[in-house]
Order: structure tokens, then sequence, then C-alpha cells
């Protein structure tokens, strides 16, 4: 299979790529190791050369840092997989800080399970167009090359770019959230 090809297979799978919604996870508490597989098993998107998106000692500093509630008993539940999965998706592009009062504000006005299946239908929309935009891009030029390499340079210029717009909204979200100075 040559490159164009390879790379036509890998946008369309993609694109089919599904996050399971809050009442298709596990309805019985898991400990680590049974949160590790799940997450591996639904987010495989997200490993890359064999590096890990999400191990224990990951999920032990969210839980100190007041990322996702402590598990009870060693166990997790739905509700903490939920905070998982938006976190893994979001860690490689946002700062966890950020993450933190993203989640932090919507949850504020919707429980968790419904802000996740939120979260999960704009990711795979957003996936979705994403994969469109690259199967239109090298549909157009005959040079398989030339077509990779201006795809490369889009997604990445579309991530960077994408990626200021939202540091930049949830700064905007955080100073709303700051109280004001008292004047002295």
């Amino acid at each position: 299979m040559d490159n164009m090809s390879a790379a036509t297979d890998a946008i369309s799978k993609l694109s089919e790529f599904r996050m399971p919604r809050h009442h298709e996870l596990p309805d019985i508490d898991c400990y680590m190791d049974q949160v590790i597989s799940i997450m591996e098993k639904h987010l495989y998107i997200l490993s890359s050369g064999g590096s890990k998106f999400i191990t224990p000692a990951m999920i032990n500093n969210y839980v100190k840092l007041g990322l996702i509630p402590p598990p009870i008993k060693k166990r997790y539940t739905r509700e903490h997989l939920c905070y998982l999965y938006i976190i893994c998706s979001l860690k490689s592009v946002i700062a966890i800080p950020a993450i933190s009062e993203l989640i932090g504000v919507l949850t504020r006005s919707r429980p968790i399970l419904e802000v996740y299946d939120l979260f999960c239908e704009a990711y795979e929309n957003m996936l979705r167009r994403a994969a469109e935009t690259a199967q239109e891009m090298l549909s157009e030029t005959g040079d398989p090359e030339e077509g990779l390499s201006k795809l490369s340079l889009f997604m990445a210029v579309n991530a960077a770019t994408t990626q200021l717009i939202a540091t930049g909204t949830l700064s905007g979200i955080a100073e709303d959230e700051e109280p004001e100075a008292e004047p002295q």
C-alpha cells in the first residue's frame, strides 16, 4: 500500500471513531487496572508510538490535583471515567489547569455525565470535519508526496491556531471567574 492509500485509510478510520456515551460505560465500580483497560480500549486513537496516554500515576495525580473526585474504596465510578476521558482527550492541547477550569465551569450547570456526552458529540463532530477536509485535500492533488505534505502543514497549522483560540477563550473564562479586587 502506498503512502497516499495508507493516509486515506487512516483518515477514513478516524472519521468513524466513536466514543462511548455515559450510559455505555460500565455500570459497576472499577479498580484502577480496569479503568486503564477500559480507557485504552475506547481511546486507542490517542496512543501514538507506544506512549501511554493514561497510567495509574496520572490518575493518582489527577485525584491529588482535584481534577477528579477521589475513588471510593479504591473503586472508580462511571463519573470518574467521564472525567478521565475528557482529560486524556484534551491534555495534549490544553494545559491541565485550563481543562480543570473548563470542566468546573461546565459542571456548575449540569452533571458530569451530561457534560461528557456533550464532549463526545463535539469531539466526534470535529474529528469528522477534519477527516472530510483531509480527504478533500488529498483528492485535489495528483502528487501523493505534495498532497500529504500540504495536508500535514494544514492540519498542524489548524491545530496550532485552534489551540490558540481554545486557550484564549479558556483564559477569558478564568478571568470572568476571578473576584474583583476591592478598592483600597
